[in-house]
Parts: structure tokens; sequence; C-alpha cells
């Protein structure tokens, strides 16, 4: 008999707010980031094949607002936090899993290694920007069906921008 967990979802519940205030002595204006990640969602599983799921991609927004007379580049890099572990519930079972910054799943996210995206800032507009990071659940991992989920992993980030607004980055 062949045993398969329904289809896990992943959700990276973030939100940052980051406002740079004025600074004398560069491009006139300020820029305002706000950080939200969409929900990474796993296929179904099956926990008997050996054969470990690399299908997701997550996606992070990122939408900027500038009051500047210039077109600004805007890059930030992102970095996971070492815990919680990376595992998903269904009551007291659990599925670990792994988040990539790379498409062949071969550099893990975390402190180290950064989640990073450029995108230009238009003048005085609000842009979005977004880049990826994939999932993947290790095969032989013998568990029920059902649903498996995991909320709140924190993400952090630093920001720059070129050219520097009066607002900072």
């Amino acid at each position: 008999m062949k045993k398969t967990a329904a289809a896990a979802a992943l959700s990276l519940a973030l939100t940052t707010l980051l406002v740079f205030p004025e600074q004398a002595g560069a491009a006139g204006g300020s820029v305002t980031c706000s950080v939200v990640s969409t929900t990474l969602s796993f296929n179904a599983y099956d926990p008997i094949s050996g054969t470990a799921d690399t299908l997701p991609t997550g996606t992070i927004n990122v939408q900027c607002t500038s009051t500047s007379n210039s077109v600004i580049s805007v890059t930030y890099n992102l970095t996971l936090a070492t815990s919680p572990a990376r595992a998903m519930a269904s009551g007291a079972d659990n599925v670990t899993y792994d988040l990539y910054t790379d498409s062949a799943r071969t550099i893990q996210w975390n402190t180290i290694n950064q989640v990073s995206c450029t995108f230009n800032l238009a003048v005085k507009a609000t842009t979005q920007g977004s880049c990826s990071f994939y999932g993947k659940i290790p095969g032989s991992q013998d568990v029920p069906a059902g649903t498996y989920t995991q909320t709140g992993l924190a993400v952090g980030g630093t920001w720059s921008c070129n050219p520097v607004p009066t607002g900072g980055c």
C-alpha cells in the first residue's frame, strides 16, 4: 500500500516596514519600503518513494516608494534565521524541509547565504520588486497523510540604494 501525505503548505509570514530618514549631501528625497513574502506550497509528498520534493518556488515581494527626483536602484539581501527548525507540523507529526537561494537547491538559505535582489525605483513612484527562494523536502520521511504547515520564520535584511537619496538607504 502506498502512503502519501497530502499537499503540505509552508507560509513564511513576514512584514517589515523600513523608513529611511533625511540625510544631507545626496540625491533629494527619501525611500520607504515594505517587505511581504508569499506562501511557499509544496506539492503532494510521497514518504515511501524516497524521492525529495523539489518543485516549490516562493517569492518575496518588496514594495518601495520614492520621493526622489532620480531613478534609484534598490538592492536587498535577506537572511533567514536559524530557528525555529525547518519542520512543518500536522498535529504531533513533522516533515522537515530546507530553503535554498538557488533553483538548483545547492545553497541553503540561512544567516550567511542570502537571497539577493535588485530593482529600479522610478522617479517619485511606487515600484514592486521580487526575488525567489526554493524549497525541498528530503525523501523517506515516513509520515501520515495530512496538511503540514509552519509559519513565522524570521527574515532579516540589509538594504542599499544607488544613488543614495537624502532619505538614505
